[in-house]
């Protein structure tokens, strides 16, 4: 039954909306299934038919009443900053919209209003998370006080130029090669101040927030909810991504090199590992700050971080390298999707965190070191893509036995009382 309205809808306002709430939901990291059942829902609310389609890079609607057909598109940034609190509240307007609790004005002046909201947090905040998160990081791939020292340096640099320059989303790539290229020689430049040190530990703790975890969690997400017109292109621009990070660190090895030898491979003691699980904690909560998370959200972001840490562990243990990051991806991705089971609740609040512990970019770093003569021997670019396809099996499996709440709730009716736009 079509909704009864109160009064004549403007359609081209509806459209426009529709487009511009289907592209916030994009760059809130919502996989592009949701983002189009989230949206049609709207829409039935007015009584309006819509078809949704959004890749990495563009988001499109097609608007459909008794009276005419509404077309619209726009191209989107590729990899615009996290802001969790941000997320929350275009979920909530969304949810708010089929229940009937706002009408299209309210819900463009909401839609606004969101989109215009700061970060939470101040930038010099979020530049000194970014190197507590590095130094936790450091820590927990086995580096001990010096690498935590020069991985929370190189994180402070990273996080000035990533978190700094979020007015040039479409300068990504080239963002993330500069602060990689800036943070290799930084890193480079300690082993002339500190006692001997390893420079692939405390290399990645610095730049761990440059990989691309949640293009990788996305893209697999989509693969796994059969979206792969959309996943495909986020896995490869996720690839692409990590590229450019390695082509960043491999142009300051080959310059340092004009000058001076690299430093020598160094092995660290790592922690003891109830200190460093603490200090995983402690990065857990500066992630939080990272990813703008409201403080309701910091918690679980932090149950995320450990759950992944702990998970992989314990798989380590078992099965070896071989199985432990599919089993720590699929624990994980299970609880990040039970928890989105809530209102108001992203699975990605727990699942994004915990994946940045468990992506190959650690893998990665050591190999494009090791290319540089300064790593381990026997690390090999192609583990990156092994330990990428584990992690994208363990989501989808994680899919299989929680589905997304968007689809077990697809078939519920809209109330009668949302059709007021």
């Amino acid at each position: 039954m079509t909704p009864r309205h109160d009064g004549a809808l403007d359609e081209e306002a509806a459209s426009a909306f529709l487009l511009d709430l289907a592209k916030a939901l994009h760059l809130a990291y919502q996989p592009s299934l949701l983002v189009e059942a989230r949206v049609r829902r709207a829409a039935k609310a007015w009584g309006l038919d819509v078809e949704v389609f959004t890749l990495q890079s563009l988001a499109m609607t097609e608007v459909v009443s008794p009276r005419s057909t509404h077309v619209s598109f726009e191209r989107l940034p590729f990899d615009p900053h996290w802001n969790l609190g941000r997320a929350a509240a275009l979920l909530r307007l969304a949810e708010a919209i089929p229940e009937g609790r706002v009408r299209l004005p309210e819900a463009r002046a909401e839609l606004d209003r969101i989109l215009t909201t700061h970060a939470p947090y101040p930038e010099w905040l979020v530049f000194v998370a970014y190197g507590v998160y590095g130094a936790a990081v450091a820590a927990r791939v086995g580096g001990v006080w010096w690498e935590m020292l020069v991985a929370f340096c190189v994180g402070v640099i990273v996080g000035g130029i990533h978190f700094g320059m979020l007015n040039s989303h479409r300068v990504d790539l080239q963002k993330g090669f500069l602060a990689a290229f800036l943070g290799t020689l930084v890193a480079f430049g300690f082993s002339f101040l500190l006692p001997p040190f390893n420079i692939v530990r405390a290399l990645y703790g610095g730049v761990v927030l440059l990989v691309p975890a949640t293009v990788v969690t996305l893209g697999s997400l989509e693969l796994a909810m059969e979206s792969v017109e959309a996943g495909l292109p986020r896995l490869m621009y996720g690839l692409l991504r990590f590229l450019m990070l390695g082509v960043g660190i491999a142009a300051a090895g080959t310059l340092w090199e004009f000058a001076w030898p690299l430093p020598p491979h160094f092995e660290a003691h790592a922690l003891p590992p109830l200190l460093t699980f603490f200090l995983m904690a402690v990065g857990g909560v500066a992630l939080a700050v990272c990813m703008s998370g409201r403080p309701r959200d910091v918690a679980w972001i932090v149950g995320g971080v450990l759950l992944a840490y702990e998970t992989q562990a314990v798989a380590k243990l078992l099965l070896g390298d071989r199985g432990s990051p599919m089993v720590a991806a699929f624990v994980l991705g299970v609880a990040g999707l039970l928890y989105g089971r809530g209102r108001d609740r992203m699975p990605m609040t727990v699942i994004m965190p915990g994946m940045l512990q468990l992506t190959p970019g650690f893998i990665g770093t050591e190999a494009i070191v090791a290319l540089l003569g300064a790593g381990a021997e026997d690390a090999r670019l192609f583990n990156v893509l092994l330990v990428a396809l584990q992690l994208v099996l363990g989501l989808v499996f994680a899919t299989v036995v929680v589905p997304p709440r968007d689809f077990v709730d697809r078939g519920s009716p809209v109330p009668p009382s949302a059709g007021r736009a």
